[in-house]
């Protein structure tokens, strides 16, 4: 077995780029023999990740794993067009020894190709060369659906392993907001308003008139940023905050097991690798009521802060419980497994027909 896999590859510490390379490492620990094709901003050098900063690159690049036999595992969001594009490029290319998969991943995906027929359109025949569609929801499945894609051929598989949530080593501005922070709560963060950072600070500004010395930690890009001063500023909860910038996911999930509550107060969400992360560390994990959560998350009422205020001291006062966690390791090696094209003997060509599927 050949696995590549082709998305985002950390830095920037993403939920896509973090799923793919954790998959890559829990392949490669599996005895699998696997590359990374990085398409993302990272360039950061690592085993068997060929970075491809060009499209001319790309395609080079996967047409010779393809005339190759390697199995293809595209990830992606499927929220906006240069996704579809990737998606329709590597399921279009020729190559009838080469199993095609991919991994729709964004929470956005079903507005994105609900606003239009063309979109949809166009999602069916880019996913027409994948043997199989995994979908980290069952909202992402339905909107696939609806495209025209046949139900048997879409699978639903969170994006999660847990065997590979390691804590690592903090840095020391972590130690010093876990000394002066009670409660000290953890929140990734983004610049972009899906990600709900003014309705954390609203939340935050509520529980401060009760418990002073709250703090929130704030990890990932944009924290530097003048938008997020003057939220910060207006939200009056700039002493209230611990901003930590980009940290390494290692020295996240430390932050996150330090942490006594983890917040996700998101609009959209797929299914979000940092939920499940804090649940599988023991962490008491807050998420808007947007999407399914995983069992054991507080759910609030999205976009309300007195909600989230509410879930976030239930959280805090019942303290941490592990919670039964999942990993979709075996679950795509059986599905890389079943669609692997095979000959049915020395003299005859790969089978260009009906590829064998794993039992889910």
């Amino acid at each position: 077995m050949k696995v590549l896999l082709v998305g985002d590859y950390p830095p920037p510490y993403g939920g896509v780029a973090i799923h793919v390379q954790q998959l890559h490492g829990y392949l490669r620990g599996c005895g699998v023999e696997a590359k990374v094709l990085d398409i993302g901003k990272g360039g950061r050098p690592a085993p068997d990740v060929i970075p491809t900063r060009s499209p001319a690159s790309f395609a080079l690049r996967l047409a010779g794993f393809i005339s190759s036999g390697w199995t293809v595992h595209v990830h992606t969001s499927g929220n906006n067009p240069k996704s579809w594009v990737l998606a329709g490029m590597v399921g279009g290319l020729p190559g009838f020894r080469s199993a095609r998969i991919i991994t729709l991943h964004s929470g956005l995906l079903p507005d994105y190709l609900a606003a239009s027929g063309a979109r949809r359109n166009f999602a069916r025949v880019a996913l027409a060369g994948y043997a199989r569609v995994v979908a980290v929801s069952n909202a992402v499945k339905d909107a696939i659906v609806a495209c025209g894609v046949p139900e048997e051929k879409v699978v639903v598989h969170p994006a999660f392993l847990s065997s590979q949530v390691r804590p690592g080593t903090v840095p020391a501005v972590v130690e010093a907001a876990r000394a002066r922070r009670k409660p000290l709560l953890a929140m990734a963060h983004h610049p972009s308003p899906v990600y709900g950072r003014k309705l954390a600070f609203r939340a935050l500004k509520l529980l401060a008139k009760e418990r002073p010395d709250v703090g929130l930690a704030l990890f990932g890009p944009g924290t530097d940023s003048e938008e997020f001063i003057r939220d910060a500023r207006e939200s009056g909860v700039a002493g209230n905050l611990e901003v930590l910038g980009e940290l390494e996911h290692s020295a996240a999930l430390g932050l996150m097991a330090r942490s006594d509550a983890f917040l996700r107060p998101t609009t959209h969400d797929g299914d979000s690798i940092s939920v499940r992360e804090a649940l599988a560390l023991g962490v008491p994990c807050v998420a808007s009521d947007v999407c399914v959560r995983p069992e054991g998350t507080r759910v609030f009422a999205t976009e309300d802060a007195q909600d989230l205020a509410r879930a976030v001291r239930e959280a805090v006062t019942a303290g941490p419980a592990i919670q039964p966690t999942m990993d979709v390791g075996p679950e795509l090696l059986a599905l890389y497994t079943g669609t692997i094209p095979f000959k049915k003997s020395d003299d005859e060509a790969f089978d260009t027909g009906e590829t064998r599927h794993a039992a889910q």
